[in-house]
C-alpha cells in the first residue's frame, strides 16, 4: 500500500482558506459597493448571469389569469404575478365575444384601462392600473419595453380650466425597493441639471403630447427622459422593482408584452465582444453589409481556375465599376486567370468558373425568374445564384450589379485562393446611405483667426489639396461598402456662406468628376448650405444688428441669387441632392429657444410668419432645381428638428409645422434627429410625434456615432457619468435602439453625421453601412468585430479593443476627477488616487505599444494623439487642483 505523506497543517490551512475565498469570490464580495453608476463594481459573472436571464417579468402578456363571473366586459379577474388596482381595469380576451382582435397585441389577453371625465377627479384622484409582483434585480442598467395602444387621451381633469400636456397622466412607473423590500427614493441625481430627477416615472414617451386621439398598438420604451440622461439605471441599493401601469386622465389605454431585463450597457466593449474571438467564421459570416438571405454555402477552389466574366455591352459598358472591381480582385488571386467575354458559353471544364451579369428577361429559366421576383420592386436589389460552374449576378438597376460584385469580392479568400461562396438575395432597407465629404476652412475664414500666422494659413490651404486626393480614395472605400450619398458640410462655407471661395468649385469639380467617371448611378453628391449661418448659434432676434438682418431675406431675388450661386458649383458637377439647413442659427424670440421668428424687415412685411417665408423659399428653390437640373432631391432641416426643440416651442412648433406643411411642395423631404440632438433610442412614440407634425415620414439625421463619448456639457458618459466611460468605444459602431420595423416609419434616406475622414471614422462608418442596409440583422458589437477584422485582421482587432479598454478606464478617472472638482471647490486629490491613475497611464501606454504590429500608421497616429491629449488633460487638472490647494 502506498503511504500518504503527512500534510503540514499550516499549509493545509492556508490552501483551504484560499480555496474558500476563491469559491465564494462573487458571493462574498460586499454588495453594498455595487453601483449602477460604476458597471465594473458588480462582478462580471453576476452581470453575465443576470443578462442571460432575459425578461425578468413573470406573466408579461397577462395570459395567466383566473376569470370570475362577468356579465359582459371582464372586470372580475385575477392575474398571476400582477395586482389590479382600482375599478377601471379590464382584462381583454380576444376569444370573448365582447372583445375584438385589436384588444390585445399578441396572444389573447391584455390589460385595458378606461377613465372617463366623470371618473377622474382633481383632488384624491384614484389610482387605476396594474402593479407587478416584486422582481429581483441587481444594481445596473435595464431595458424596459412594452406594447401599448391609446385612444382619446385628454390630459388633466377639466380641459376647460387647465390647458396642459399629458405630463404624468399616462402613469407608467418603476417602484424601487431594497433587499428588505422597503421603498427607495425614486430620485436620481443628474449632474447635467444639478438636481434629482424622478427616475421612477417611465411614461415620458407621451408626456409632451397635448392630447392623443389614436395611437395604434406599437412597441414603446419606458423612459424617464432622453439623452444625455442615462436611461435605465436603478438606485444603488435596489434589489427589487415593481412595475406599475396606470392612467390618470380621461381616455383608454391597453398594455401587453411587458419586458424588463438587464441591458448590454453593463459591459465594456471588450466584455461584450470577447466571445466573438473564440469562434471560427466563413467569409459569408463576415459580410458587410449583412445580406438579407444567405444560403447554400460552399467553398470553391480558385487555384488554377479560369474565371470567365461575361456581360452584354448593351447593358454594361467595359468601364462599369462592377466589371472593373471583379477583374481587379480575381486577377489578384495567385494561380487564377481572368477571361473577358460578351457571349455566354456552355462551361464544360471543371477548371472554368463563369460569372454572368444578367437582367430580367422572359427567356430566363424558372429558377432565375424566381430570383428576380425576390428583388422585384426593391431598389438597388441584386442576387447571386450558382448553377453548375456558372455564377449569375442579377440586378434590377446598374447599382445592383455593382453591389453584387462588392459582395462577391468580399467572399474571396486570397490567402487560400478560395471563394467562400453562397447564394445571396439582397436589397437595402434605406436607399440613401450617407458618407460625409471632408471639411475644410476657406481662406477668408482662416484669415479671421488672428492667432494664425501667414505660413500657418498657407499650410492649411495646401493641406486641402492633400485631403482632396485622400477623399477620392475614401470614395472608393465607402462605395465598396455600399454607402452612396456623399454630403458636403455647410461649415465649409464660413460665416460668409454666400462667398465660398475658389477652392469650393475645385472641390466639387474633382469629386463630381471622379464619381461620374467611376460610380455613375451609384455614388451621388449632396450639397449642404445654411442661409442663416452668418448669425450666432441660437441668437435672440433682439440682439441682431440691422446689417446682419439685411444679409439674407426669404423673399428677395438678391438673396435667392446668393443661394443659387452657392449651389451651382455642386450641381454643375453632378450633385443630385440639396440640403437646406435651418438648424441652430435661425433667430428666436425671448430668452428660450424654440420660438423661431422672421428677422428681416422686408420679410416681415411680405410673410405672415417664418413658416410662410420658408415654404415660399423652398418651393421656389424646388422649381428652380426642376427647371435647371431635372430631378434633384431637396431636403430641409427645420429649426425645430427634433422632439425636444418641438416641445421647447410651447405650442409654436405645432403652429409652425401646420403652416409649413400645408403650403410645402410634397416632394421636399423634412429632416429629423429624433427625440433630441443625439438620439440613442427610437420607438413608435417619438417617431409618431414627428410624423404627425411633418405630415410625412421624416428623414433621420443621426448624431449618435459620437454621443456616448463626447465631452461637451450636454455630452456622454465621460462628462455626466464618468465611471460609465468604460462602456465607451473609440471605434463605436452605430448603436441605437429601434423597433423591428424601423425603416417602415421613416423616409428611405438615412443620414449619419459621423465624419468621413480618418482611419477611426472609416471603421465606424463601416458599421453604419451594415446597419443602414439591414437593420433587422444588425448587431452593433458583431458589426464592429467584422469591421475591425476587415481593417486590421482578427489578432490586431483584439489589440485595438484592449487599447480601448485601457484608454476608457483612464478616462473614467479623469472624468470623475473633473466632476469632483466641478462640484466641490475644496476637493483634495489624495496620493493613492494619483498613483492609481498613474498606473492606468502606464497600462494605457503599454496597450498602445502593443499596437506596433498593426500595419496602419494613420490609425496608430490617431490613437496616439487621442491618448496623449487625455494624459495632458489629466496632468493639467491635477496641477490645477494642486495649485489651488497650495
Amino acid at each position: 500500500m502506498r503511504k500518504i505523506p503527512k500534510v503540514n497543517p499550516i499549509i493545509f490551512f492556508i490552501v483551504s482558506i484560499a480555496f474558500i475565498l476563491n469559491f465564494y469570490d462573487v458571493n462574498a464580495q460586499d454588495e453594498s459597493s455595487w453601483s449602477s453608476m460604476n458597471p465594473l463594481s458588480v462582478p462580471l459573472k453576476v452581470r453575465q448571469e443576470y443578462y442571460k436571464k432575459g425578461n425578468l417579468v413573470l406573466n408579461p402578456s397577462f395570459e395567466q389569469a383566473e376569470i370570475g363571473k362577468n356579465d359582459s366586459l371582464i372586470y372580475n379577474f385575477k392575474i398571476a404575478h400582477w395586482q389590479v388596482i382600482g375599478k377601471a381595469v379590464q382584462l381583454t380576451d380576444r376569444t370573448d365575444k365582447f372583445y375584438s382582435e385589436k384588444d390585445a397585441y399578441q396572444g389573447d389577453r391584455a390589460i385595458k384601462i378606461i377613465r372617463t371625465a366623470k371618473d377622474v377627479k382633481e383632488m384624491d384622484n384614484s389610482k387605476e392600473g396594474v402593479l407587478s409582483d416584486y422582481i429581483k434585480v441587481i444594481p445596473g442598467n435595464y431595458n424596459f419595453l412594452f406594447d401599448i395602444r391609446l385612444q382619446r387621451i385628454i390630459p388633466g381633469v377639466y380641459p376647460d380650466r387647465f390647458q396642459g400636456r399629458i405630463g404624468e397622466d399616462i402613469d407608467i412607473r418603476l417602484q424601487f425597493y431594497d433587499k428588505n423590500k422597503k421603498p427607495l427614493d425614486p430620485g436620481i441625481y443628474f449632474d447635467y441639471v444639478h438636481r434629482k430627477i424622478d427616475n421612477g416615472f417611465k411614461g415620458f414617451a407621451f408626456s409632451n403630447y397635448f392630447y392623443i386621439d389614436t395611437f395604434k398598438w406599437a412597441r414603446v420604451s419606458g423612459r424617464t427622459w432622453a439623452y444625455p440622461f442615462s436611461e435605465g439605471d436603478l438606485p444603488d441599493n435596489c434589489r427589487y422593482v415593481r412595475i406599475f401601469f396606470g392612467l390618470n386622465c380621461p381616455g383608454t389605454m391597453w398594455i401587453d408584452n411587458v419586458d424588463f431585463q438587464l441591458s448590454k450597457w453593463n459591459f465594456t466593449p471588450l466584455e461584450r465582444m470577447d466571445s466573438f474571438f473564440k469562434k471560427k467564421y466563413d467569409l459569408t459570416d463576415l459580410l458587410i453589409p449583412t445580406p438579407k438571405s444567405v444560403k447554400d454555402k460552399q467553398h470553391i477552389d480558385l487555384n488554377k481556375k479560369l474565371i470567365n466574366l461575361v456581360w452584354d455591352e448593351a447593358n454594361l459598358p467595359n468601364n462599369n465599376p462592377a466589371i472593373t472591381l471583379l477583374k481587379e480582385r480575381f486577377s489578384g488571386i495567385k494561380g487564377a486567370s481572368v477571361k473577358i467575354s460578351h457571349s455566354v458559353n456552355e462551361v464544360s471544364s471543371p477548371n472554368e468558373l463563369q460569372i454572368i451579369f444578367i437582367k430580367n428577361d422572359s427567356s430566363l429559366p424558372q429558377e432565375l425568374k424566381e430570383e428576380f421576383q425576390s428583388i422585384e420592386g426593391k431598389a438597388q436589389g441584386y442576387f447571386i445564384h450558382k448553377k453548375g460552374n456558372t455564377i449569375y449576378l442579377g440586378a434590377n438597376q446598374p447599382a445592383g450589379w455593382y453591389y453584387a460584385a462588392c459582395t462577391l469580392t468580399q467572399l474571396i479568400d486570397d490567402d487560400n485562393a478560395m471563394l467562400d461562396y453562397a447564394d445571396i438575395t439582397d436589397y437595402p432597407d434605406f436607399t440613401g446611405r450617407s458618407a460625409l465629404l471632408f471639411g475644410y476652412q476657406n481662406k477668408w475664414a482662416l484669415e479671421q483667426n488672428k492667432s494664425l500666422s501667414d505660413s500657418a494659413i498657407q499650410a492649411s490651404l495646401e493641406l486641402r489639396n492633400k485631403q482632396l486626393k485622400q477623399q477620392l480614395k475614401d470614395i472608393d472605400f465607402y462605395a465598396s461598402y455600399k454607402l452612396n450619398d456623399l454630403y458636403s458640410l455647410y461649415f465649409n462655407l464660413s460665416k460668409r456662406w454666400w462667398l465660398p471661395g475658389n477652392f469650393y468649385k475645385t472641390y466639387f469639380d474633382t469629386i463630381g468628376s471622379y464619381c461620374s467617371e467611376n460610380y455613375r448611378d451609384i455614388m451621388h453628391v449632396g450639397v449642404q448650405f445654411n442661409p442663416y449661418f452668418h448669425f450666432d448659434m441660437e441668437q435672440m432676434v433682439d440682439t441682431l444688428s440691422d446689417s446682419l438682418k439685411e444679409i439674407f431675406s426669404h423673399g428677395s431675388e438678391e438673396s435667392f441669387d446668393k443661394i443659387t450661386g452657392v449651389l451651382k458649383p455642386g450641381l454643375d458637377a453632378g450633385a443630385r441632392t440639396v440640403m437646406l439647413c435651418a438648424d441652430d442659427y435661425v433667430p428666436h424670440l425671448g430668452i428660450i429657444r424654440g420660438e423661431y421668428t422672421l428677422f428681416n424687415p422686408a420679410d416681415k412685411k411680405e410673410f405672415t410668419n417664418l413658416a410662410a417665408a420658408q415654404a415660399y423659399l423652398l418651393n421656389k428653390l424646388q422649381a428652380w432645381l426642376d427647371k435647371n437640373y431635372g430631378h434633384v432631391r431637396l431636403e430641409f432641416v427645420p429649426p425645430a428638428y427634433n422632439n425636444w426643440f418641438i416641445d421647447y416651442g410651447r405650442g409654436t412648433a405645432q403652429t409652425y409645422f401646420q403652416d409649413l406643411t400645408s403650403h410645402l411642395d410634397s416632394s421636399i423631404v423634412l429632416v429629423w434627429t429624433g427625440d433630441v440632438i443625439r438620439s440613442l433610442s427610437y420607438d413608435a412614440a417619438n417617431m409618431y410625434e414627428a410624423t404627425e407634425l411633418y405630415k410625412q415620414k421624416p428623414m433621420v439625421w443621426d448624431n449618435s456615432p459620437y454621443a456616448r463619448m463626447v465631452e461637451s456639457a450636454n455630452g456622454g458618459y465621460p462628462i455626466n457619468y464618468p465611471l460609465k466611460s468604460v462602456m465607451c468605444d473609440l471605434f463605436e459602431p452605430l448603436d441605437i435602439s429601434y423597433p423591428s420595423d424601423f425603416p417602415s416609419y421613416l423616409n428611405s434616406h438615412y443620414y449619419s453625421n459621423n465624419s468621413g475622414s480618418g482611419e477611426i471614422n472609416r471603421i465606424k462608418n463601416i458599421t453604419f453601412a451594415d446597419f443602414v442596409w439591414n437593420t433587422e440583422a444588425y448587431n452593433p458589437d458583431f458589426s464592429l468585430f467584422k469591421a475591425l477584422v476587415k481593417c486590421v485582421g482578427e489578432k490586431d482587432a483584439m489589440l485595438l479593443l484592449k487599447f480601448n479598454d485601457a484608454y476608457f478606464k483612464f478616462v473614467a478617472d479623469w472624468g470623475q476627477l473633473r466632476m469632483n472638482k466641478a462640484n466641490d471647490s475644496e476637493y483634495k486629490l489624495n496620493h493613492a488616487k494619483i498613483e492609481n491613475a498613474n498606473q492606468k497611464i502606464r497600462n494605457l501606454r503599454n496597450a498602445f505599444n502593443a499596437l506596433s504590429p498593426i500595419d496602419n500608421a494613420g490609425l496608430k497616429q490617431e490613437l496616439k494623439s487621442t491618448m496623449d491629449a487625455k494624459i495632458e488633460a489629466w496632468n493639467k487638472l491635477v496641477k490645477t487642483i494642486s495649485d489651488e490647494k497650495s
